[in-house]
């Protein structure tokens, strides 16, 4: 009997150390995706959801935004510059914006029919109203 508990106890075990290894390797993976250059700190807020922080990359004529807490290691949020229409670009504002910092610049957005706001420091929104022009002509 105790030959049975001992080895319950190794099976536990070994399934827990693989779960952390796993935990610990997607938290490296993801350090070094926002820890890498190119990468734009960034918080998205879609509809009525909260703010949730991240990193933001252009890749082509793609923004794509990675969640900084996640066990997931892909990105959160793929847009595509032809998905996104600027609606207003304003400061942050302590009555609707406190959980993110004072210093971020904040682009309402449409992004395939859907309210989306993202938010930047003061260059970061340059920035991406630059890249967000910078498509080719729609005809």
């Amino acid at each position: 009997m105790a030959e049975i508990e001992l080895s319950g106890l190794i099976v536990v075990c070994v399934v827990a150390v693989c779960c952390l290894v796993l935990l610990i390797s997607v938290v490296l993976y993801q350090r070094r995706v926002v820890a890498s250059a190119g990468g734009l700190p960034m918080a998205v807020k879609r509809g009525d959801q909260r703010w949730a922080n991240g990193v933001g990359r252009y890749a082509g004529d793609e923004l794509i935004w990675y969640r900084t807490l996640s066990l997931w290691p892909t990105p959160a949020l793929r847009m595509a510059r032809g998905d996104l229409a600027v609606t207003l670009s304003r400061a942050w504002d302590p009555q609707r914006d406190m959980a993110l910092r004072p210093n971020l610049m904040i682009a309402e957005c449409r992004h395939q029919d859907a309210a989306i706001s993202l938010g930047f420091p003061d260059n970061g929104l340059t920035g991406f109203l630059s890249w967000l022009e910078a498509s080719a002509p729609r005809f």
